[in-house]
């Protein structure tokens, strides 16, 4: 069964490019510097492998007190006063789903990738999870120390280059 419902995704996808990967996931993997993980970036439980592969990703659909109905423009402000609360646990940036459609969010509620803006987002907000630096996972700091060398935003201190 699986194999047929990933066949209609990979027909329906939206990237004309790589049908292996919808614009929205990708866009946010490649952010996070994830984007190779996995082959298929079509659902949620995609992204989230991908993302794990890499950081910490947990729920935080309770401690923002996520409700039915609430949007991405109502939950900004609950998301800069979960981070405040939080920091200290490596916390960096939120993943958003709402129907159809995943969004980055900064750590002060601002929209960090969201491939279909809206000037007033209404769009309801179904899932949201933290990621996270994996600060006690050895291997994963690892992958992040290469993925921030590529980027040139890591600089050894004291190594002569």
């Amino acid at each position: 069964m699986r194999y047929y419902a990933r066949k209609k995704q990979i027909a329906e996808s939206n990237n004309a490019e790589n049908r292996n990967k919808n614009v929205c996931a990708l866009a946010v993997a490649k952010v996070l510097g994830v984007d190779g993980a996995t082959i298929y970036l079509h659902t949620w439980d995609d992204l989230a492998r991908a993302i794990r592969s890499m950081w910490s990703f947990r729920s935080v659909k309770s401690a923002i007190k996520l409700k039915r109905g609430d949007t991405i423009g109502s939950i900004r402000k609950r998301v800069d006063q979960h981070f405040k609360d939080n920091e200290h646990k490596g916390i960096f940036m939120y993943a958003v789903r709402v129907n159809g459609h995943v969004i980055l969010i900064g750590t002060k509620g601002q929209t960090w990738v969201d491939t279909a803006p809206k000037k007033r987002d209404r769009r309801e907000v179904l899932e949201i999870y933290g990621v996270y630096a994996a600060l006690d996972n050895p291997i994963k700091m690892r992958m992040l120390k290469r993925f921030l060398k590529s980027k040139g935003w890591f600089k050894e201190e004291g190594v002569n280059q």
